[in-house]
């Protein structure tokens, strides 16, 4: 299931399934009068023009402040530039923090609420939850989340939180490949462009508890998380990134034997077997050996008619 069609000259970093969804549920709700499109993280904005322009009774909202993945500060010049030139109607650019623009987002909304949820904003943990959170007195009903880039075993982390936290919430559908795109072949990266690309979880209300509970993949060991309080709590733990990138500049070209001996000591590279030692010196998941795709076994055994 690709998508329905993209507007001219709009690219970004999605597969075509995960934007055919997002076309085909946000089309099937518009059925729900008092409904819109909510889209964290707009970046150029192929995701946001491709649902809008299949929008006919729903308006689309797109929230970035654009502060990733634009050096040169012409994303949001770009988004809109595309949207005059596919004469798309209906559709509204919020520039601003995502929690700030959460926390009042009736000032852009009015009395809508939201009926398709796309979350595609910063992928740490905290931010991850905090749109869940943040945004869920705004839910319709019969909302519909979708959360991008869901290999991350953090943003899984963060889903399968919000999932235990609020249990009238299902999974409804988890789509993963074995790595980031960034570390696959040529021809698994043109797969992924075609399917899912990074990951998703659609998560769904179920105040009828019709869908059994499950929850994303996640291995047991939470040092990852653990480990926040050290870096949160030292003096210099703001420059945790660069200190990672690094290490692992040292350790891959080996320029002082000793310095990097200790370094894979000290990280227990070389002799600690665990699965949250990284593959790769990038981009790592962690999402080897999930599921392709799954969907949630009670609508094949209860026979819930969906139109998904």
């Amino acid at each position: 299931m690709g998508l329905i069609k993209r507007p001219r000259n709009v690219f970004g970093l999605s597969g075509d399934k995960l934007i055919g969804s997002l076309q085909r549920i946000s089309k099937y709700q518009e059925s729900d009068p008092e409904g819109c499109y909510l889209e964290i993280g707009v970046f150029q904005g192929l995701t946001l023009l491709s649902v809008a322009n299949e929008l006919s009774k729903h308006h689309a909202y797109g929230i970035d402040n654009y502060s990733q993945l634009d050096p040169d500060k012409k994303n949001e010049d770009l988004v809109r530039q595309l949207i005059k030139e596919n004469q798309i109607n209906d559709i509204h650019l919020i520039n601003d923090d995502y929690e700030k623009a959460l926390d009042h987002l009736r000032e852009y909304i009015g009395d809508k609420e939201i009926s398709t949820f796309f979350i595609d904003g910063p992928h740490d943990y905290r931010s991850q939850l905090m749109c869940l959170e943040l945004a869920k007195k705004y839910y319709s009903k019969r909302v519909v989340i979708i959360v991008d880039d869901s290999n991350y075993s953090h943003v899984r982390k963060a889903n399968r939180d919000f999932l235990k936290i609020n249990p009238q919430f299902k999974l409804l559908f988890e789509a993963y490949t074995k790595c980031h795109p960034a570390n696959l072949n040529d021809v698994e990266k043109e797969i992924a462009r075609k399917g899912w690309w990074n990951g998703v979880n659609i998560i769904v209300n179920d105040p009828e508890n019709l869908l059994e509970s499950r929850f994303p993949p996640l291995s047991n060991d939470r040092l990852f998380y653990d480990n926040d309080h050290i870096v949160h709590s030292e003096k210099l733990g703001i420059i945790a990134p660069e200190a990672v990138s690094f290490f692992n500049y040292v350790r891959k070209f080996n320029i002082y034997k000793s310095f990097t001996k200790f370094i894979q000591t000290l990280l227990k590279a070389k002799h600690m077997k665990s699965e949250i030692i990284g593959e790769y010196d990038i981009g790592n998941t962690y999402s080897k050996g999930l599921h392709k795709f799954a969907l949630n076994p009670s609508v094949l055994e209860k026979k819930i008619k969906h139109k998904f």
